[in-house]
């Protein structure tokens, strides 16, 4: 069960870390696209100059430095997501991939034993076969995503971005989809279990919404990770994305529909 950290500074994001290493979160999401700095740093150009990157490299890796205090041990994801697919990086193909690219040569100068687990690659951005290439050097695992925020794309063509993905280096195939419909969510589901057994590496797969919460627990269906919220000091909700529940919802929902 993975919990995203979407604090805006990196003392937020530690006690956030620290909340969810309490609660049981077998992954932490650091959502680099949500601190403060970043944003500021990036502001609204969709191909950062290198000042602007240097900045973004220093935010995270204090981030990331907080994060392993709180949570010794725990598996990090390391996610910029961009605004096309629902994040707050405003950059283009070619910004996003110098991003990617600086984050990976900071991680190298670490110990491979501080290094995320993985880092998260948008396939739509084009740069998944090197950046998954450069990832693997590092020994960090490459996830690469894909997310519809205006709807649920038919059978086949979530199928080909998921084929898309491990033909271009993935180690893990991650889909996030809008449902329209109850039927939307069952063709959801539908395509979860088909790259559960078909596919090389694995899947996780999600309908966002209220409509398609059951997506996030209904583990039955292959998917390996499913994304929760742990309440802050004030009990609010601090979700990534729409429909994330409680972890202590999703793990009593999973336990009691035979996932794992």
């Amino acid at each position: 069960m993975a919990v995203s950290l979407t604090g805006p500074t990196a003392d937020h994001v530690r006690r956030q870390a620290r909340r969810a290493a309490r609660a049981g979160a077998d992954v932490l999401e650091l959502r680099v696209d949500l601190l403060e700095e970043v944003r500021r740093a990036l502001g609204e150009t969709p191909r950062p100059k290198a000042s602007s990157l240097r900045a973004v490299a220093d935010c995270v890796v204090e981030a990331l430095t907080l994060v392993e205090a709180a949570a010794p041990g725990a598996p990090v994801l390391l996610t910029c997501r961009t605004a096309a697919e629902g994040g707050r990086a405003v950059l283009d193909d070619t910004g996003y991939a110098g991003v990617m690219r600086l984050l990976l040569d900071e991680l190298a100068a670490w110990e491979p034993r501080r290094r995320p687990a993985a880092v998260d690659i948008e396939v739509q951005r084009g740069c998944l076969p090197e950046v998954a290439a450069r990832a693997r050097d590092l020994g960090v695992d490459a996830a690469g995503s894909f997310h519809d925020f205006e709807g649920t794309p038919p059978d086949d063509d979530l199928e080909n971005v998921l084929n898309r993905m491990v033909q271009q280096g993935a180690d893990l195939a991650k889909i996030a989809v809008w449902p329209a419909s109850a039927e939307d969510v069952a063709r959801l589901l539908g395509v979860t279990a088909w790259a559960a057994a078909n596919l090389s590496v694995p899947v996780v797969a999600m309908s966002m919404g209220t409509l398609g919460a059951i997506s996030r627990v209904a583990a039955v269906f292959g998917s390996a990770l499913t994304f929760a919220v742990v309440p802050d000091e004030e009990g609010r909700l601090g979700a990534s994305a729409p429909g994330q529940l409680p972890i202590d919802e999703v793990r009593r929902c999973v336990s009691l529909l035979g996932g794992r």
